[in-house]
This record gives structure tokens, sequence and C-alpha cells, in this order.
């Protein structure tokens, strides 16, 4: 009798033959199936990239709104040119790469080189996402929160560097959560595909062979794209709930910052204009050359500001005339005097009881801001 085989030698003996199975594929149906597959790839990737353009232009629309109707810091509009510069990236990538269209009966190698190329786009493009897709806005935003935290700076250095540190870490703690899941996605989904066809590529020695060897669960089913498509989704709906809340926390949070300045945004001027050191006021619907303010020659205004703030004189009387004005040790009430005079005769006029208000500031500033966007 012969001597017992050993139960490991029986299952490694299983293994062997096991591992000489090839499944069969038959190449027609391979061929109509990563066809399908592909079309449903490109459908979805196509539709991200167009919601994400949509959000970029909005969020243009958003910038240049809020911009216009709060009196924000220069630095916000940094963030516009680097919306344009997203969308922009997206388009000219897109064209680069336009996809090549599938010919119905073209060969099942074609096929997989065109998916393979368009597989190979999406993930260099993820792998890249922190250069061209987050790296700019986290700049701009950056650049924001650190110049709103230097405006508030009157609280003491500590809370202000505190306040600006905490808004540009929460910032950053958010975009390499959306870096990470960009890069989660291409290792659990985007290589696995790659992977796939890059087999499915080094199988297809013999182009007219009728069955292909191996399997391919990625390339033959959709439920791999249909969850890429739920995830996409979800991240559309996250980023229109995320610019819904800053329509409505960005003006609270700029309100918020006036009890925060020592001082009061208000002036009761609604423009204001120079010839050389004189200032000319709007009040009303008038223009004026501005006397004396609650009894205070205009030319000492003038002169202290200039004494005080060096080149950004004119500056600090047009948008910071509360603080001028106390500085000098007459801090204005809610209303104040004005002597003025006609811009045609000599004729002076006494305007009591005029208004400081916010809306003038704000029109004095949205006035400022144009001036230096007109600037070559």
């Amino acid at each position: 009798m012969g001597c017992p085989v050993e139960p490991d030698k029986y299952q490694q003996a299983w293994h062997a033959q096991s591992s000489q199975r090839r499944v069969s594929v038959d190449a027609d149906l391979l061929r109509k199936e990563v066809q399908r597959n592909q079309r449903n790839f490109r459908a979805v990737i196509f539709a991200r990239d167009r919601r994400e353009l949509i959000v970029a232009l909005l969020l243009i629309c958003v910038w240049f709104c809020l911009g216009f109707t709060i009196p924000l810091p220069w630095t916000w509009w940094l963030t516009v040119p680097v919306l344009v510069w997203m969308a922009g990236f997206m388009l000219v990538y897109r064209k680069r790469h336009q996809p090549r269209p599938n010919e119905p009966d073209e060969p099942l190698l074609y096929c997989v080189k065109n998916s393979l190329a368009d597989v190979e786009a999406q993930i260099w493009l993820l792998r890249n996402i922190f250069w061209w897709y987050l790296l700019p806005p986290l700049l701009s935003i950056s650049a924001f929160f650190v110049d709103v935290g230097w405006r508030v700076r009157a609280l003491g250095w500590l809370p202000s560097l505190g306040f600006s540190g905490l808004l540009v870490a929460m910032v950053a703690v958010l975009y390499a959560g959306l870096y990470f899941v960009n890069q989660y996605a291409v290792d659990s989904q985007l290589e696995s595909r790659r992977r796939e066809l890059l087999a499915l590529f080094a199988s297809l020695a013999d182009e007219t062979t009728s069955e292909v060897s191996g399997g391919y669960p990625i390339l033959m089913g959709a439920e791999h794209v249909a969850r890429s498509r739920w995830r996409m989704v979800l991240c559309f709906v996250a980023a229109v709930v995320i610019l819904v809340a800053g329509l409505v926390l960005v003006p609270v949070f700029m309100r918020s910052l006036e009890p925060w300045h020592e001082y009061p945004w208000k002036s009761p001027f609604a423009a204001v204009q120079w010839q050389e050191s004189q200032p000319e006021v709007k009040v009303g619907d008038e223009w004026f050359k501005l006397v004396s303010l609650d009894g205070i020659p205009a030319s000492e205004i003038v002169a202290f500001s200039q004494r005080t703030y060096g080149k950004k004189w004119q500056m600090r009387f047009e948008e910071d005339l509360v603080e001028l004005l106390t500085a000098m040790g007459h801090p204005p009430k809610d209303t104040v005097t004005l002597v003025v005079q006609s811009l045609t005769s000599p004729e002076t006029r006494t305007l009591e009881d005029v208004p400081m208000t916010e809306a003038n500031r704000r029109a004095i500033k949205r006035a400022a801001m144009a001036r230096q966007r007109s600037r070559p």
C-alpha cells in the first residue's frame, strides 16, 4: 500500500489547479460593456465638472454682491481671480483632454485605450487637486482672515492673532479633509478601475479572438459608477449648504466686527472728493466745500490727519472720520453741524443735525474701492 497523501498536499494541489483556471468572456459582449461603462464614467465626470463650474460662477457673483454691499477689506477680492482660475483651469484641462467618441464597432483594444486615458486623466486631476483647486482659495481666504484679525487688533495682539489663526486653521482643516476624501476616492475607485483596464489591455494579445480570459467586475457592472454618482450628489448638496451658510454668516460676521472696532464706521457725507487738500463733500444730493465740522475747521482736520496717518490721511478722513475726530479730542455725536460753501460761489451755509450714518460710510468705501480697481 502506498503512503497516504497528507491533507496539506491535497490543498496545495487544489490551489495549484484553481490558480490555472481562467474565466473566459465573450469579447464582443465585453466590448459593449466597456463602452457602456465608459459612457457612464464620462457622464458622471461631466456632470461633476459642470456642477463645479456652476458653483464657481455662483461664488463669483456672491463675492461681488457681498463686496459691494458690505464694507469688506480689499483682501476679500483676492478670491475672485482664484475662482476665475479654478473655473478656467477646469475648462482648459477638459478641452485638452476631451475624450474621443467611441464608434459602435471599434475594436475592444481601442475601447480599453480610451477608457484607460479617461481614468488616468481623472487620476492626475485628483492627485494634483491640492495645487490647482485647494491651495489658491486656501491662500486667498487665509489672507482675508489675517487681514480681518489685523483690523480688530484694538482688542489686543493676542486675541487678534488667536482669532485670525483659529479661522485660518478651520479653513485648513476643511481643505485637508477635502484633499484626503479625493485621495481616498482615487485609491478605492479609480486605481482599481485602472488596474482592471491595464490587465484587460495586457490580455488582448490577439485582437481577433472571440474570447478574453479573466474577470472584470468593475467594467462589467454599473454599481461602482452609481456609488460615485451618489457621492458626487452628496458633495454637491454639501457645497450648496456651505454656500447658503456663507451667504447668511458672512454678513453677520462682518457686522459683528463693528463692536470690536473701537470706533463706529459712520460718516455725515454721502461722498468725498478732493481739490488738492480741500475736501469737497456731498450732503444729500448737493456738493459743497467743507468749511468746518462741529466748529472744527476742515483745514485743521486735514492737517491733523496728514501729521498722524501719513500717506493714508485721505483714506482716514473719508472712511474713519469718527476715529480721526476722536483722536483730535472731539468725538462726534450721532448728528453733526456742518458749515459748507457752494462750489460756484463764496456763499456759506450752516447745516445742522446732519446724521452720521453707516450707509454714507459704505458708499464712501465702495467709491474708494472702485477708484482702486480703475487705476492702471
